[in-house]
């Protein structure tokens, strides 16, 4: 054995990337970068229009999920026939349930214009009428004849009065005036109140002033009578004065609608032009210059019941020459389906309702697409309902929204049909629960187009992400990256894929750093992005966030927090964590403990047992019991109580990466052979005993490498690592020179025996053909102390 054979040359260490070489063809197609597989989705899920085939778009922040979305949408192209004005127009059948008018793109402002223009012109039409010789005449006539017969009822009924001793007289009241019967004696009217002075004085019978009095009622109830005939007669008139305008007007109305429907040939057009046309010929009256003249002197709160007759335009495509995309922020039901305002008074007609209708996302997207974040959608319970019921029916109807304080609406306008292509952009996490949990979603999201946070790296996909760089540059008016700026920003992409083959497409995050860069260069005055000023850049960006790092360390150096950095020691190890605040992450030294005696409590987990591990972190520890078994319990029972415990750890943990320092505490206590403590390791074990690669290797490293530099290097320091993480490793210039100048070590191995013979200096052992294990190797040791325990245990029960 040689601990030698394990640790790493600086060479295999050493990472670094020369700057590609642009071509012309890298420069033009530097939008959407590693991200073939969702282009491809994309490309699928628009190109097909059958129902169901909407996009769930999935994947990380800042991966170019809405960049991708824009560049695909480039090539898409509704049908013709998707793409239309949306109008509403008023129901003169049913003024509560106004009309919907779908026509073709670019048409609904015209026709709005025009429909404007007609009712003007009906509107001169009717004013030239009212002015016209012919239909003066016409009325004089009526008019004319209408007074002769009147004439004729009142001479008829003025002779009857005078034969019966009455006359017809006028009584003026202030500003009034009255008609009214007055008796005649001797030629001459007389008053009531006369005759009945004649009747006290005895001039005039009583008989006589009965009588009179009888007939002066009667004749009173007959003039009544022919009054309110002749009241209904003017009635009748003004009937048939109504009736000659609509037969003078109705040809050249009915020409102005003709003209009109010809001109925009849409079934839903004509028919509610003829309607219109009838509701018009039957309110000719609000057309009249007179009641015009009164309601433009009237306040803006009674407006012209002329409105009734207008256009509602809910959606507007003039000019549009590509689908619409609308990105709908906040998907409420309202937001999404469109909603209806509350009148303006309490007098406002039914029919001018239409006008009161606005349209939604959905409505607005109508023939394009809809894009909105998953998450948000799912949270409200009545939009998400909704949205599915739009995509499976293809119906939208506008609803009032619920008001507890007013009464509510009756309006209820006709449904619109329209075809959406719906794209939600979510978590990975997120399309799992919906498509396990909904039924539904299957059916309606039938694409997924996954987006990966890394990319391979090769030569053809770095000119590609340097030319995206200069793309950056140019757009955002940024400093110029030299070729060494471009090389340390590649390692950067490296570094945060976590794996030297791999590049990140965590876009967003490579723009801010050019972006902080440029800033940091004007600061200093530098003309360009070097690797200095990258290097420069991200030291001061893990300056602004490391204050709780240095906290810990600061306690680790002034042993608040107990770790020891030099010697050995049995039982104890130190491992290695990850704190992922998710800007800004970073290793740091942990003590991992255990102590064994004889027993059957198995491998005991203090975290778990306190309720500060995760379900993980217990299946990791659970994985240890099965190696102990596996490797040195065959021929006995497993007769052991071990403790783990991350010593001065309070806070939760979670993971299976301290696995290896875990299994490596345990043995040095079964077999009391110290474990070295100027060594770290980080690692996953298998039951089989095999070293698995984990995250965040290159943090770790830098934590251990940070405290033993800030303690002062001895030469012996380091960190052992699973060989499969070899390929992640993408350390700090500092790391790698001390590393170079022999200061720093790593250590990369394949197995649990190989750690064991790193940290405690002495062989493994292999078994042989019988599972026995050479006395003198660390694992006969184990397996013998193992032996002796169960003996204790058996001896004890029996």
């Amino acid at each position: 054995m040689n601990i030698k054979d394990y640790r790493l040359s600086s060479e295999q260490v050493f990472f670094s990337i020369p700057a590609p070489l642009l071509t012309e063809t890298t420069e033009s197609d530097a939008t959407i970068i590693g991200q073939s597989r969702a282009m491809k989705a994309l490309s699928l899920g628009l190109g097909i229009q059958a129902k169901g085939y909407n996009i769930y778009i999935q994947g990380a922040p800042g991966t170019g999920r809405r960049t991708a979305l824009l560049k695909a949408l480039q090539n898409y192209s509704a049908s013709s026939a998707t793409l239309q004005d949306f109008l509403y127009v008023p129901n003169y059948t049913n003024p509560t349930e106004p009309h919907i008018i779908q026509v073709p793109a670019d048409t609904g402002r015209l026709f709005k214009q025009r429909l404007h223009d007609l009712i003007e012109e009906v509107k001169h039409l009717v004013r030239l009428h009212r002015e016209s010789e012919a239909f003066k005449l016409k009325k004089s006539n009526l008019v004319a004849t209408l007074e002769q017969q009147e004439n004729k009822i009142l001479s008829s009924f003025e002779a009857e009065a005078a034969q019966q001793g009455f006359q017809i007289v006028q009584i003026n009241e202030g500003e009034s005036q009255s008609t009214d019967l007055v008796p005649i004696r001797n030629g001459i009217p007389v008053s009531f109140e006369d005759l009945q002075s004649q009747v006290a004085s005895g001039t005039l019978s009583p008989e006589e002033w009965n009588t009179l009095r009888e007939t002066y009622y009667a004749l009173i109830d007959k003039m009544k009578s022919l009054f309110d005939t002749l009241k209904r007669e003017r009635m009748d008139l003004d009937r048939k004065v109504h009736e000659l305008s609509k037969a003078m007007l109705h040809p050249e109305i009915h020409q102005l609608i003709e003209a009109l429907a010809q001109d925009f040939p849409y079934e839903s057009i004509t028919s509610w032009l003829k309607s219109m046309e009838d509701d018009i010929m039957g309110h000719i009256p609000l057309f009249y210059p007179e009641r015009l003249e009164k309601e433009a002197q009237r306040s803006h709160n009674h407006p012209s019941a002329l409105i009734r007759y207008g256009v509602n335009i809910l959606v507007d495509r003039a000019g549009l020459t590509t689908a619409p995309v609308i990105f709908e922020n906040r998907p409420t039901l309202i937001n999404l389906v469109g909603t209806i305002e509350p009148p303006g008074s309490v007098t406002e007609e039914l029919r001018s309702a239409y006008l009161r209708i606005r349209a939604g996302s959905l409505i607005k997207a109508a023939g394009g697409i809809l894009v909105l974040r998953a998450e948000d959608i799912i949270q409200d319970e009545e939009a998400w309902p909704y949205l599915k019921r739009v995509l499976q029916t293809g119906i939208v109807e506008i609803q009032c929204p619920p008001n507890p304080i007013a009464s509510p609406l009756i309006i209820k306008p006709e449904p619109i049909e329209l075809y959406v292509k719906v794209v939600l952009i979510g978590e990975e996490s997120t399309y799992d629960i919906m498509y396990q949990t909904d039924p539904d979603f299957q059916k309606l999201f039938k694409v997924c187009a996954e987006f990966d946070s890394t990319m391979n790296r090769n030569e053809h996909s770095m000119q590609r992400y340097a030319a995206f760089l200069h793309k950056i540059v140019q757009e955002e008016q940024l400093l110029p990256l030299d070729p060494s700026g471009v090389s340390a920003v590649l390692e950067w992409s490296v570094r945060d894929a976590e794996h030297r083959q791999k590049l990140s497409t965590r876009f967003s995050l490579v723009v801010d750093l050019l972006r902080e860069a440029t800033w940091y260069a004007r600061e200093h005055q530098f003309s360009a992005i070097s690797a200095e000023v990258i290097q420069k850049t991200l030291e001061l960006r893990a300056y602004l966030h490391r204050l709780p790092e240095e906290t810990i360390q600061s306690m680790i150096l002034s042993d608040e927090i107990i770790i020891q950095f030099t010697g050995t020691a049995v039982g104890k190890i130190n491992g290695l964590a990850v704190h992922d605040r998710g800007y800004y992450a970073y290793g740091i030294p942990v003590v991992v403990s255990a102590q064994v005696a004889p027993g059957d409590g198995g491998v005991i987990n203090i975290e778990g047992e306190s309720g500060l591990s995760g379900e993980i972190f217990d299946k990791a520890v659970l994985i240890l019991s099965g190696y102990l078994r596996s490797r040195y319990a065959r021929t006995f029972p497993l007769s052991i109580t071990a403790s783990l415990c991350f010593e001065q750890m309070y806070t939760p943990i979670d993971g299976d990466s301290a696995t290896a320092a875990q299994l490596c505490a345990i043995i040095s206590a079964i077999s009391d052979i110290p474990l070295r403590q100027d060594l770290a390791i980080t690692g996953s074990v298998n039951q089989l005993g095999d070293m698995q690669p984990v995250g965040g290797i290159s943090e770790k490293i830098e934590g251990f490498h940070t405290i033993c530099s800030k303690r002062g290097l001895t030469g012996t320091q380091g960190v052992v690592i699973p060989r499969r993480n070899i390929n992640n490793l993408i350390l700090n210039t500092s790391v790698q020179n001390d590393i170079k100048a022999g200061l720093f070590h790593l250590y990369a191995v394949n197995t649990i025996d190989e750690a064991l013979e790193v940290f405690m200096e002495k062989p493994a052992g292999k078994a042989d053909e019988d599972g026995n294990f050479p006395p003198d190797s660390i694992n006969g040791i184990v397996s013998r102390e193992l032996k002796r325990m169960a003996t204790i245990i058996k001896r004890y029960e029996t």
